[in-house]
């Protein structure tokens, strides 16, 4: 039975542009797009220039440049860049790292990984925003299945290839002096 036949109106995703100006990543591809859409999900995304996956901007960084406009082809809603602030109350706002870092309410519910459950840097500030907007936090860092184990992480070799990279700056910075 399909997800769609669960729910008694369109789940609704809307898809940030992501903080940090070098984060290239998208929390779902065109082709997952495709797959909730044909489940009978809405889906919004917001305009992204340094999305793997980019909407209408096709420049020399891009490493799957055929892709471009697929998100709107499949019909997902294409708006700007920061308007997730106005989307209607019951939009899941998914994304995967940072929200802009301002003391703005917020009163939706978020799908990501929100790094406030162990006390990182922010937590508080970040939970506090929640809380005065009394939206709510799908933290993606604590999603497990039916055996408790996580269904959203970044694998094996990640550790190993940001200790790689560690590595390699160090050896890079001290080359410098």
């Amino acid at each position: 039975m399909s997800v769609a036949a669960f729910a008694t109106s369109s789940p609704h995703l809307w898809i940030l542009s992501e903080v940090k100006p070098a984060e290239r990543r998208t929390p779902v591809t065109p082709a997952i797009c495709k797959k909730l859409l044909d489940e009978g999900f809405k889906i919004t995304i917001e305009k992204c220039k340094n999305r793997i996956c980019p909407i209408e901007v096709v420049d020399i960084y891009c490493y799957i440049p055929a892709r471009t406009k697929e998100y709107e082809k499949i019909g997902c809603t294409v708006v700007e860049t920061g308007s997730w602030v106005n989307a209607p109350l019951d939009a899941y706002v998914f994304h995967l790292k940072e929200l802009p870092e301002n003391d703005d309410p917020l009163d939706h519910t978020h799908i990501f990984f929100a790094h406030c459950f162990k006390y990182q840097t922010g937590w508080k500030e970040l939970l506090t925003r929640f809380r005065k907007g009394q939206g709510n936090i799908l933290d993606l860092e604590f999603l497990t299945d039916d055996r408790g184990v996580r269904v959203a992480a970044f694998g094996y070799m990640a550790g190993y290839t940001g200790s790689a990279l560690g590595i390699d700056l160090w050896c890079h910075r001290k080359s410098e002096y």
